[in-house]
């Protein structure tokens, strides 16, 4: 688990972080998600002030973020009922194997 520099360029600004060595591909991903949505905003909406489009990109994303979380969040607490309904049933058959064996 070693440190890596990494240079970026976001919205015409260049930047050097030090990440883990495995996190570098996300990190690069994640510039080139940030970039593509940049241009989206500059082409689509006509917005040519850097500040204002980092902060529509920043909103989208983390707008999508946030639905994604609740999503997972949701799937989770139904997993778990599925589970514990699992357990239950699986508690009852051995209950049953034992009465019947008695």
């Amino acid at each position: 688990m070693s440190n890596v520099s990494v240079k970026v360029e976001i919205a015409s600004g260049s930047y050097t972080l030090k990440v883990k060595s495995e996190d570098e591909i996300n990190v690069k991903r994640a510039v080139e998600l940030i970039n593509q949505k940049i241009s989206e905003f500059e082409v689509n909406y006509g917005i040519k002030d850097k500040k204002d489009v980092l902060a529509m990109v920043t909103l989208q994303l983390v707008s999508q973020l946030e639905k994604q979380k609740n999503q997972a969040e949701h799937e989770l607490s139904t997993l778990k009922l599925v589970l514990e309904d699992v357990e239950e049933m699986l508690t009852q058959h051995k209950d049953n194997i034992n009465q019947t064996g008695e």
